[in-house]
């Protein structure tokens, strides 16, 4: 049976493992939207009047507001509000749930992280000057994305990177990878060219450190990979890896004084995300935080939190393992087949993955760090399973380390199935058997809250702009409902902005006056 199977169709492999991991991903690209993105999705197209060409200066505007928090991140501004305005626009155009918009730009972001990792692995160099070989590229690339799917987690829907600020915790691990690419790339070319070359490489890199410090907090870890990259690959000598080793690192030192100065001399700068706590405290957060991002760690959470009325999660229930299966099978007879099969790797390609191996733990370990010295955080990440913004982070580098060393031990006939296809199947299936289960639960938990119903149903409203008379007395009802409850600066921006991104799609008010009588 096992001769049938490596000789069955290679569109059967793909077709099983495709299927397997949307179910696997299916319960997170649905989940809602969280926290402060209900709010920017919604407000995006009244700052941007419609357009991207505005986002720009809107970004640039922002930066003093923003300063109140402590923070000076434009680049990552900037790209949260394309995201933002993409979004509702997506949803507006093909009146698709503003939920589903976002369940789209989480998947486009996942594939950017796999493809940023494919171009890493074809740009690093060997110590001996070649590229890693071809097989061991697409070897190491289905394993990592393998991994990296598995520990996409939602059961923990409101504190995680992998379902809040999507495009700066999701989208940063891709700015991680480019910038190890990136990083390679100027190496290599500084040794073939002459002066104006490597003066070149070295402003492409300190370019590059600037934008990682101006992007986010979290996204300042991919500095340490880059430097690991620099030193410890291709053939070039080590004045050259010096110079750019520093260029990246002048960026970001240059970017972290002058906005630690825009900072210093700001007022009022108060809040809990960005203020300093390296007490005790950090140490044990951080360590949470890595052991967090490890798929099946926030199950007890999902269990001990269930909603009222909804069942408790257990193994087997629903169609988890069922796409577990799938995904295990279809990446064995992936894995399995001749011609995915490759010689057993040399010394040089051993080095160089155990390089990037070592350079993606390092930058691991930088997040958990980096996300822990607030004083925020020790609040949120107090006990297993606590996930926060660097989860998909973490768990991205953990898997490009686990790809990494299984690729990098192995290549034989022989050895393949024991050491790479085993450990991968059996994960599948026990995410699919235990996780999953507890995922559906916590979206179907959160869902519940009649916070989020309402929120949802707002975005509904939104984005169908219904002129019948019952969909406008359901939005004056949204609206008296709202002022109940959305009291203070934060909730109290709610019907603010649902009512301005009607009026500017739909040219009519949210709760007509003949509808709503006396406002």
């Amino acid at each position: 049976m096992l001769r049938h199977l490596r000789s069955s169709p290679r569109w059967l492999a793909w077709l099983l493992l495709g299927a397997g991991v949307a179910g696997l991903l299916l319960p997170w690209l649905l989940a809602p939207i969280i926290g402060d993105e209900r709010y920017h999705y919604v407000a995006a197209p009244t700052r941007m009047d419609g357009s991207l060409l505005n986002v720009f200066m809107w970004t640039i505007n922002d930066i003093g507001p923003r300063m109140a928090h402590g923070r000076i991140a434009p680049v990552g501004v900037f790209a949260q509000q394309v995201g933002y305005l993409l979004g509702m626009q997506l949803a507006f155009a093909t009146g698709i749930p503003l939920a589903l918009a976002h369940g789209i730009i989480k998947a486009v972001l996942l594939l950017s992280i796999v493809a940023s990792f494919a171009l890493l692995l074809g740009v690093v160099r060997r110590r001996d000057g070649e590229r890693l070989d071809r097989g061991l590229r697409r070897r190491t690339l289905l394993v990592f994305t393998a991994l990296l799917v598995l520990g996409v987690t939602a059961t923990s829907p409101v504190r995680n990177g992998w379902t809040a600020y999507i495009v700066l915790c999701i989208g940063g691990v891709a700015l991680l990878l480019v910038a190890g690419a990136v990083s390679a790339w100027a190496l290599r070319l500084s040794t073939r060219t002459g002066a104006p070359g490597r003066l070149g490489t070295a402003l492409v890199l300190f370019v590059l450190g600037a934008t990682i410090m101006l992007s986010y907090e979290m996204h300042w870890a991919a500095v340490p990979f880059a430097i690991v990259l620099l030193a410890f690959t291709d053939t070039s000598a080590w004045k050259h890896r010096i110079i750019l080793i520093v260029s990246i690192s002048a960026g970001w030192l240059t970017a972290f004084v002058w906005t630690r100065l825009l900072l210093a001399n700001a007022s009022g700068v108060n809040y809990s995300g960005t203020r300093l706590d390296l007490g005790s405290p950090v140490l044990r957060t951080a360590t949470l935080q890595v052991l967090n991002a490890i798929p099946g760690s926030g199950v007890r959470n999902a269990t001990r939190t269930v909603g009222e009325g909804l069942p408790v999660p257990a193994p087997f229930q629903g169609a988890g393992w069922l796409w577990g299966l799938l995904t295990a099978l279809g990446f064995a007879l992936l894995l399995a087949r001749p011609r995915t099969r490759t010689t057993e790797p040399t010394a040089p390609d051993r080095v160089t993955l155990m390089v990037l191996g070592a350079g993606l733990i390092a930058s691991a370990g930088a997040v958990a760090l980096v996300t822990s010295v607030s004083a925020q955080s020790h609040d949120i990440v107090s006990s297993f399973g606590d996930t926060y913004r660097g989860t998909a982070w973490i768990w991205a580098c953990l898997a490009g380390a686990g790809a990494t060393a299984l690729v990098g031990i192995t290549g034989g006939r022989r050895t393949t199935g024991l050491v790479i296809v085993a450990p991968v199947a059996l994960a599948a299936i026990l995410v699919g058997v235990l996780v999953w289960p507890t995922t559906v639960s916590a979206i179907q938990t959160i869902r519940a809250v009649d916070q989020y119903a309402l929120w949802e149903t707002a975005q509904a409203q939104l984005v169908s702009g219904a002129s019948e008379p019952m969909a406008e007395a359901r939005r004056c009802e949204l609206a008296a409902q709202a002022r109940t409850w959305a009291k203070g600066a934060y909730f109290g921006k709610f019907l603010p902005f649902h009512e301005e991104a009607f009026a500017r799609q739909w040219q009519r008010p949210w709760c007509p006056s003949d509808v709503a009588g006396t406002r």
